[in-house]
């Protein structure tokens, strides 16, 4: 359980009846926009929503294998993530500062940074990148002249010399030419090559928000999070507290 939890925690809602395929309805609907109007565009998307709360499918790479999971998630808008398990036998909290877990099954618990996740994920990452790659929002801008190519539902974009945190990163990001959303983005290391496919949004109070997220490190596919119902609500509450005398776990 606690490695299942902690993979949750590295990516990262009543309202089943509004989701939709938002970029294949928008691209039957609207024109198709130049790749300038595309990715300026997409730089000035960023998250409206105060809090959000969701339902989702995970599945996940462990041993070898794909394992599926149901969580519920509820995230404050560049504070917290906050993951439960079904029937609420484990939950992480994610801040700007650390990751916190415990199992109430298990009665242990953990707590680390985000140097942990680093190592996982193959990039330097805080709460606001793992918040933007949930959401669909370019972690940095690219500039028009970074057009790479030109493809049929896509433009590409390519930027050599990003800097992720501390770190160089090459990084390529395609966007929808009908309704600006993000269909892949990559970061690529000497060390390491991390994917974040976007296979389907859902549009909340004027924001596109993706459904169907894929990551994959290297060629390998990891996790997988296709949600089943999404709302954004006005307050939201996070309960969050390791019981006393819970055990702790040496990462």
């Amino acid at each position: 359980m606690k490695k299942i939890i902690l993979l949750l925690s590295i990516i990262f809602l009543n309202s089943c009846s509004l989701l939709y395929n938002a970029s294949k309805s928008t691209k039957e609907e609207n024109r198709r926009f130049s790749a300038q109007k595309s990715i300026r565009s997409a730089n000035k998307n960023v998250n409206n929503l105060d809090y959000i709360q969701a339902k989702a499918k995970v599945s996940f790479r462990d041993n070898k294998k794909m394992k599926s999971n149901t969580v519920t998630f509820r995230i404050s808008s560049d504070e917290k993530l906050w993951i439960n398990a079904a029937l609420g036998a484990a939950r992480v909290l994610i801040d700007k500062d650390s990751i916190k877990y415990y199992n109430k099954i298990e009665k242990n618990f953990f707590v680390t940074d985000f140097d942990y996740v680093n190592k996982k994920i193959g990039i330097e990452a805080n709460f606001q990148i793992l918040q933007s790659l949930l959401l669909g929002i370019l972690i940095e801008k690219f500039s028009p002249s970074s057009l790479f190519k030109r493809n049929i539902n896509s433009y590409v974009f390519k930027e050599n010399q990003s800097i992720l945190e501390s770190k160089t990163v090459e990084s390529t990001v395609s966007i929808s030419p009908y309704n600006f959303t993000i269909l892949k983005q990559t970061f690529a290391t000497t060390e390491n090559m991390l994917e974040v496919f976007y296979d389907d949004y859902i549009e909340i109070q004027g924001q596109n928000i993706p459904t169907k997220i894929r990551f994959s490190n290297d060629g390998l596919e990891n996790l997988n999070i296709e949600i089943k119902s999404i709302s954004a609500l006005e307050k939201i509450n996070i309960p969050f507290r390791i019981p006393k005398n819970y055990k702790k776990i040496e990462l």
